[in-house]
């Protein structure tokens, strides 16, 4: 059998001939990412064969200049002998804009809880059990449950097997004296732990699991205060770099299983990290957690099929998730933690938001207009006020995290995430995450660059590149022209924009620009009626508004209008471990938002249309913008 080497690792393995390098990356532990679910659309698999060869099934995707230099795409090859392939070090996890912590200042400080919400899910109580009695015909378990009644005035108790275990030793050790922590639900008291002495820090968890990452906090949960947060990418990610592309990837129980235990694994290894880096914590003295997501990602944590979300009638298993036990869900804390979940309120607007909103005026009831757009892989808007809330989501693509980019990366170290253009020479400055030699651009640097290069006339309305040979960083291949930002070099392919780049680009913004036309059209609402025009998301806060105003991706509205919010889904998550009022909120406020399916909108198409120019057909909706002036 052939054997194939992964570069610079060394990880080696044999394989049947005819074995795919997917395959045969995930028998050698090897990591390279396969964000399209391995259709050849992306070129994010992209290896180098340094000896040997592959049976490559090129799709057209790769240059000849790539092929030549022996680029392949890992989904598209297979083994045929002996082959050393080197994996490019740009793959893999690192620090980058997403490693910002969330502060409190990303919460409006009427709207944070305050001493008096306090009140987790699972709360501590002090209860007296009486002493056992010669032939009184009650067990130790008897006794508790009639010190529940008694003095907290729970029905019956929930005592898991574990707990009762200890239940006899835990009972004489302070004379029946003992503390609970437990969560009542219709009168049952289900009791998460049971201890003889009262511990000196309770411990919460907060978690947003994003398509692209997942941001968690650890929160002392008696002073309500963010301990630390800790943010990784997503190790679903290298299975599609959207919600569709992994629904189509989970199309049977060992995929379904794959992916729960990859989401798992990366929830578990932030709270690891978490608990090792203060102090060393353990697991079982964190008693809360609450969870947030977008609906595909909570049917994935938990192991549900999501098939049925994508095909009509487009219905997810389940909109609001009843508590589980951590240990049926397999996350890292104390086994008997209640895990609460975010409700959903439609198969595309999903816990995330429902969490998200409670950072804004909507958890008020204020009669201000407010526009909430949450910008990623996939763009969740709510518009509304006291008396209304409407919801819809669009399938913008990952050009915004970098994904359908050929250039494109995630905001990590190596990564354009700022551009400086020069007007005359069409040159570019560009500004790299961590300094150092560009290794592509992530989402902040392409809005940048789009918005210079379309101020400076080296791009037009429909995306395209000038050829007239002014500005030397275009070059003409053939039929495709491309704008050069950093030339190859031995090592380098180079890092440049490609026309069809630009044309992934503009398909995104105009997904989210129409979608919020179309929602506030619903309601024969414009763009002027908005009072303020929250973004959210770990991108959101990264977003130069003038830069997105000039390509059309937000309204041009006066900048006090916008509000950076930051992670608002991590934000409610915490608002939602520590205080049973704004959980209370959150199931209020999903219960109100009206669901709008953009699909069965006989407008919309009409509006994603318009929208696929710079900045837009309609230009009196951008006026100003045309000649290049900056508003904010």
């Amino acid at each position: 059998m052939p054997t194939i080497t992964f570069l610079p690792e060394g990880l080696a393995c044999e394989v049947e001939a005819g074995t795919t390098v997917q395959d045969a990356a995930e028998r050698c532990g090897a990591v390279i990412p396969f964000p399209c679910a391995c259709k050849g659309a992306c070129a994010k698999c992209l290896v180098r064969v340094e000896r040997g060869r592959l049976d490559f099934a090129d799709n057209g995707k790769l240059s000849g200049d790539l092929r030549r230099q022996g680029f392949v795409l890992a989904c598209r090859s297979s083994v045929t002998e002996d082959v050393d392939i080197l994996v490019p070090s740009s793959v893999g996890s690192e620090a980058g804009q997403f490693s910002d912590a969330l502060s409190r200042m990303d919460v409006d400080e009427a709207l944070f809880p305050q001493a008096a919400d306090i009140k987790p899910l699972a709360s501590r109580d002090r209860i007296t059990v009486a002493p056992a009695e010669p032939l009184d015909g009650l067990g130790d378990y008897d006794r508790l449950a009639h010190a529940l009644r008694e003095q907290i005035h729970a029905m019956s108790a929930d005592l898991p097997l574990d707990l009762l275990r200890r239940l006899p030793d835990t009972l004489r050790e302070n004379g029946g004296s003992v503390f609970i922590w437990h969560a009542e639900e219709g009168g049952v008291s289900r009791i998460v732990d049971i201890a003889s002495e009262m511990p000196g820090v309770e411990y919460g968890v907060a978690v947003d699991i994003g398509t692209t990452t997942v941001a968690m906090q650890l929160v002392d949960m008696s002073r309500a205060m963010v301990v630390d947060t800790v943010t990784l990418y997503n190790a679903q990610i290298d299975k599609g770099t959207d919600i569709i592309s992994r629904i189509t990837y989970a199309k049977n129980h060992d995929r379904i299983r794959e992916m729960r235990e990859l989401v798992l694994s990366t929830v578990n290894n932030g709270i690891a990290e978490l608990c090792s880096r203060n102090g060393g914590i353990r697991a079982d003295e964190i008693r809360n957690m609450t969870v947030a997501g977008n609906t595909t990602m909570v049917h994935l944590f938990m192991g549900i099929r999501p098939e049925y979300i994508r095909l009509e009638p487009y219905t997810p298993a389940v909109m609001k998730p009843p508590l589980y036990r951590a240990c049926a869900l397999g996350v890292g804390v104390n086994p008997n933690a209640l895990v609460w979940i975010a409700p959903n309120v439609g198969s595309y607007v999903g816990g995330d938001i429902t969490s998200g909103i409670l950072c804004t005026d909507f958890a008020k009831g204020s009669e201000e207009v407010c526009l909430f757009i949450d910008i990623g892989t996939n763009g969740e808007i709510v518009l509304g006020n006291g008396d209304f809330l409407l919801g819809c989501a669009c399938s913008a693509g990952p050009a915004f995290e970098g994904g359908g980019i050929e250039r494109g990366m995630r905001a990590s170290a190596g990564a354009i995430e700022r551009v400086e253009v020069d007007r005359e020479s069409g040159e570019c400055r560009c500004f790299v995450i961590g300094g150092g030699v560009p290794e592509g651009i992530c989402g902040s640097g392409l809005i940048s660059l789009m918005a210079q290069l379309l101020d400076a006339g080296i791009i037009d309305q429909r995306g395209k590149l000038d050829r007239s040979g002014r500005y030397a960083p275009v070059t003409v291949v053939g039929k495709t022209a491309r704008y050069i930002m950093t030339p190859p070099s031995e090592d380098s392919v180079g890092v440049y924009l490609t026309e069809h780049d630009i044309d992934n680009f503009i398909r995104a913004k105009a997904a989210i620009f129409s979608a919020c036309v179309t929602l506030l059209k619903s309601v024969d609402m414009s763009f002027g009626a908005i009072d303020k025009f929250y973004i959210a998301g770990g991108f959101g806060r990264y977003i130069d508004i003038d830069d997105a105003q000039t390509l059309g991706l937000l309204p041009c509205l006066d900048c006090g209008r916008f509000l950076y919010i930051g992670n608002s889904s991590l934000a409610g998550a915490f608002m939602s471990l520590v205080s049973e009022r704004h959980r209370e909120k959150v199931s209020e406020l999903a219960n109100k938002i009206t669901y709008v399916d953009l699909s069965s909108e006989a407008g919309y198409m009409d509006e994603y249309v318009a929208a696929m120019f710079l900045p837009h057909t309609d230009m009196s909706m951008f006026r100003g913008k045309e000649s290049g002036v900056r508003a904010c």
